[in-house]
């Protein structure tokens, strides 16, 4: 998944799968994402990106396979939308959402408390 960003796009999906592993360990029960009905947990997330990953690197895939089936499994009503760059799109927005708090200098995200 390298595009118009570059290398970017892959080193965030792996800052976003290493944040959501650590925010599953901190507060594992806390929703992570809500999309089209569907809600996951960061255990949920974490979970679903530790197996997708060992099917990823058995079949030659990159993290943006990784990641975008985590989502999906996670998140199933997605593939329910009527056109592929709707499912796409959306997937692209949960990503941004996940990845919201990680900085472009690549450090640790914050926790932020949401009351």
């Amino acid at each position: 998944m390298v595009g118009a960003n570059g290398p970017w796009e892959i080193t965030r999906l792996r800052a976003t799968r290493d944040a959501i592993a650590h925010r599953a360990e901190i507060t594992p029960t806390l929703t992570a994402v809500r999309c089209s009905g569907d809600s996951a947990t960061y255990r949920d997330l974490a979970g679903a990106l530790v197996r997708y990953d060992t099917v990823a690197e058995h079949n030659g895939l990159g993290i943006g396979s990784t990641v975008t089936a985590a989502i999906m499994h996670c998140l199933p009503r997605i593939g329910s939308l009527d056109e592929p760059s709707d499912v796409a799109g959306t997937v692209c927005e949960v990503i941004e959402w996940l990845a919201r708090d990680i900085d472009e200098g690549h450090g640790r995200p914050q926790l932020r408390a949401i009351s």
